[in-house]
């Protein structure tokens, strides 16, 4: 028998959820393994996360597709598993085959939060690879990141060989075939042809200057990313693979449009995938009717970072009611905008199951939106209370962010004064999520300072008397800042991630996260933290600066100038170019399906 399925018949019953580790699932793949490039794909976290990940079930289906290529599956395993797995000399492995990833050709590893860097150094140790890009040899897998943290990779870069930026769908078939056609020769000289590609950054071709990433060899100097013009023409994975555990969101989801240019001066995602590109509804309601057939699903999930922005919402919705209600399917959106429209569209796709509804104001006082750009006022946020309210929603929960430049107490004592008019409104349970800024990379707010965790004890003392209005769950701040360090870094914080990960990993769990021992590590690699926190100005060179978004950094300190004075920014799908970068450069636009006409 082989060791690993050996090993795996005697030892799961000694573990939590041992269907985590079996394989096997309905719509996994099973291909013949001979005359393939061996992809290993791998979440790293446990797998109920991963299997959640629309992306890396895009990325499955997508190299599958591909008769050269057998992409398999690997999620950091629970620390229960990973112990018997050191006790029996067991390294991780796929599940579709029992294969360590060792042996396979290449691994994709998804990097979509900062706090996953240790159990990225934990899926390496594990697969027994090293640590280091650099001292990897020519037999070794080489190993790939991608996923929106990859937008500024320096911190984590020495672990790869490969670093693929932006939309899987337009260039990975060229990086897998050129690692198909060189397996086995020099892993050098495979890394020179993988650099040639579009939107491939080969760390160990770069070195650091200062804060500054320059090339050391005729590589570009800056890496422009990957971006499908037309999402018509991209993958849905209609067959999704269905978990063997509940994974945490277990539903059927289809993307509806990819990119937003509502302009929000904090949200990284709003800038790293623009433009926006819309599936058609005809599209999305045909992929959505075949996914729920073919997973036997009840649940459907829309999935776009401004959902109710789709030129063809209503169609969509209407489209697909009729088949939801006949089959008793429940239609879910993400939180969204605080405006009437938005409550309107969920009041009807709630008509089948009712739960609690979602809004995001973002910021309590009307100077703090406009300064953020979250277009929506006052009014606009208490018509959409009411709205649901009157369409029978009982729960309702409000997220807000704190820790902006130059917000006053009279600012967050706004965000009390809101939760004590919606509680007037009349619903029975109000819950508010209060959260530290991470200024990100690549958005007009990357040259703010972060507050230290210390503010969010602050921000409770103020919101402490509104209470009485609503549950008000207030982070301490520590995750947010390390995230904010992190994102922030440059090459040096290596060190620090690596003292940090032998001391512990799964940083995105409470139990597990530990404050002091992250600071502990700044020390220990002589590295001060404090270098990351900002404010940074438009001259001096930040770490990511590299990395081609598309937004220019010229076009993100005018809007972090437009945040200081208070001034709004236009959504250029609705009004004119505000000539961010993207389009000029990418030759690319706002690609929406209303009419059938691209804006």
């Amino acid at each position: 028998m082989n060791t690993i399925l050996k090993f795996i018949s005697e030892n799961l019953h000694k573990v939590r959820k041992p269907a985590r580790y079996i394989g096997g699932e309905y719509n996994s793949y099973i291909k013949d393994k001979k005359e393939k490039l061996r992809f290993a794909l791998v979440f790293p976290d446990v797998y109920e996360i991963g299997m959640s990940h629309y992306g890396l079930e895009i990325l499955y289906h997508i190299l599958n597709s591909f008769n050269f290529v057998y992409a398999e599956r690997a999620f950091l395993p629970w620390v229960d598993m990973i112990d018997l797995m050191i006790k029996n000399n067991v390294p991780l492995y796929t599940l579709e085959t029992k294969t360590p990833l060792k042996q396979m050709d290449a691994i994709g590893i998804s990097v979509e939060y900062e706090l996953s860097y240790t159990n990225i150094f934990k899926v390496l140790e594990l697969s027994e690879l090293p640590l280091k890009a650099e001292e990897r040899n020519d037999k070794d897998p080489i190993v790939i990141a991608g996923g929106p943290c990859v937008f500024n990779p320096e911190p984590i870069s020495r672990a790869f060989d490969i670093i693929y930026i932006g939309d899987a769908e337009e260039n990975i078939g060229e990086l897998a075939r050129v690692l198909y056609e060189t397996r086995g020769e020099n892993r050098f000289k495979r890394l020179e042809l993988a650099a040639k590609i579009k939107g491939v950054y080969v760390p160990i071709f770069y070195e650091q200057k200062g804060k500054k990433i320059v090339p050391l060899t005729s590589v570009p100097k800056k890496i422009r990313r990957n971006v499908i013009d037309d999402l018509d023409n991209g993958s849905v994975p209609v067959k999704k693979t269905l978990p063997n555990v509940e994974s945490v969101h277990d539903r059927a989801v289809v993307e509806i449009s990819r990119g937003c240019t509502r302009g929000c001066r904090f949200c990284q995602a709003g800038y790293i995938y623009r433009p926006v590109r819309e599936r058609s509804a005809e599209n999305i309601v045909s992929y959505a009717q075949n996914m729920l057939k073919v997973t036997g699903y009840e649940e459907l999930s829309f999935l776009s970072l401004s959902t109710m922005d789709h030129s063809q919402i209503v169609q969509v919705i209407e489209a697909i009611l009729p088949y939801a209600e006949e089959n008793r399917i429940s239609v879910s959106i993400p939180s969204t905008r605080a405006d009437a429209f938005s409550v309107r569209i969920m009041s009807k796709i709630a008509s089948i199951r009712k739960t609690g509804i979602t809004l995001a104001p973002e910021a309590g006082s009307q100077l703090m939106r406009n300064r953020i750009n979250k277009n929506i006022s006052l009014e606009d946020i208490f018509k959409s209370v009411e709205g649901a309210k009157e369409a029978g929603w009982s729960r309702i929960k409000l997220y807000f962010m704190v820790g902006f430049p130059d917000e006053t107490d009279e600012d967050i004592k706004e965000i009390g004064n809101i939760l004590r008019e919606v509680k007037k409104v009349g619903f029975k349970n109000v819950v508010a999520s209060v959260n530290l800024l991470v200024p990100k990379p690549h958005t007009p707010l990357q040259f703010a300072k972060v507050k230290k965790p210390d503010y969010m004890r602050y921000v409770f003392e103020i919101l402490k008397p509104y209470r009485k209005f609503a549950k008000i769950d207030i982070n301490n701040g520590k995750k947010s800042y390390i995230e904010a360090l992190l994102s922030r870094g440059d090459r040096k914080l290596f060190d620090v991630i690596m003292v940090k990960y032998k001391k512990a990993f799964f940083d995105e769990w409470s139990e597990f996260f530990n404050f002091d021992d992250w600071l502990n590590a700044f020390h220990i690699a002589k590295v001060n933290y404090e270098d990351y926190e900002g404010p940074f100005n438009f001259k001096e060179d930040l770490p990511w600066d590299h990395i081609d978004s598309g937004v220019n950094k010229a076009f993100l300190w005018k809007e972090y100038e437009n945040y200081n004075r208070g001034t709004l920014t236009h959504d250029c799908r609705w009004d004119v170019c505000t000539f961010c970068g993207v389009c000029q450069i990418y030759k690319v636009r706002n690609t929406l399906k209303k009419n059938k006409k691209t804006q």
